[in-house]
């Protein structure tokens, strides 16, 4: 138990401060998208998009939005510890969970890779993958975490059955 109230405390940190800077970005993008005098140099995944026309405007925002995806699966990972802390662990409610939380990890990844590769393609004239090993934003590691979680649902819900049928049987 002494992990688990680890990762928690670990989670409702980062919870914690990546809500302050969400809530931060969210009061700030109205401002960077609707204003033409802004000349604000915005990074995403190391690269920095200099250019404040329509289509960079448009990329920084889907990946604001990737980014409060992956905020919301944060979020429901603490509400499955919450749940493991109460000793709820083989429930329905988990094995969804668990599912939701791959699927948006997947769909964050997917979402922001997709919108820098099209953004290098067009402003930069660049067409190229990278493959970031050994660190933890790569596209790989994302979606693999993400399977990961999707996987653990499903072996959440072989227990399940097999914790039901085995109360029957008793």
């Amino acid at each position: 138990m002494r992990k688990l109230n680890i990762l928690k405390t670990i989670l409702d940190l980062f919870w914690i401060f990546s809500l302050i800077a969400a809530i931060g970005i969210v009061i700030f993008l109205p401002f960077y998208l609707f204003s033409s005098d802004m000349d604000i140099a915005v990074k995403i995944k190391g690269q920095e998009i200099p250019n404040q026309n329509a289509f960079t405007k448009i990329i920084v925002f889907i990946n604001v939005v990737s980014a409060l995806i992956f905020l919301y699966s944060i979020y429901l990972l603490r509400k499955v510890v919450g749940l493991f802390q109460k000793r709820e662990i083989f429930k329905t409610e988990v094995v969804k969970l668990f599912n939701l939380i791959g699927k948006l990890i997947v769909i964050s990844s997917i979402i922001s890779n997709v919108s820098v590769f099209i953004y290098n393609m067009v402003e930069r004239n660049n067409v190229g993958l990278s493959i970031d090993f050994g660190s933890y934003d790569s596209f790989l590691i994302s979606v693999s975490i993400g399977l990961f979680f999707m996987v653990i649902s499903e072996i959440f819900k072989i227990a399940m059955n097999i914790k039901e049928e085995s109360e029957l049987i008793i």
